[in-house]
């Protein structure tokens, strides 16, 4: 028997973190994407992941308004390049520095295609990942 793995079984090995739900309503609480989201934990770390005790000067930065502003980029470039299953775009991302909070762009790429039941999915990585 050959067993491929599947999208069910990367969001159960934390390869993939399903964001549905913040991704349904990342435009101030307007209809976001309306397919299930996920990120792969590549692109989690690039572009949520905060260090709490990275703070430099009083930034106050949660990995939930990081999620809501990658998710917000990734929904306006879905909108710019409609109908393609393939979207590339930058994130601007702040970053701790020791001069203070530095913005970096990130590289991201989004596809939409069929999940384990043939069903359209998005997933949001990195563009090495696939």
């Amino acid at each position: 028997m050959i067993h491929a793995y599947s999208r069910a079984d990367a969001l159960a090995d934390g390869q993939l973190i399903d964001v549905s739900e913040q991704a349904a309503t990342v435009h101030g609480g307007v209809t976001g994407f309306k397919v299930p989201v996920a990120m792969t934990i590549g692109a989690w770390h690039s572009l949520v992941a905060w260090d709490a005790d990275a703070k430099p000067h009083g930034a106050q930065l949660s990995e939930e308004q990081r999620l809501k502003d990658a998710l917000l980029v990734a929904l306006e470039s879905a909108a710019r390049d409609h109908g393609s299953s393939y979207v590339e775009f930058i994130v601007d991302v702040l970053e701790p520095a020791e001069s203070g909070l530095v913005v970096e762009p990130k590289h991201v790429v989004m596809t939409i295609g069929p999940g384990d039941n043939h069903e359209p999915v998005i997933t949001i990585m990195l563009p090495e990942e696939d």
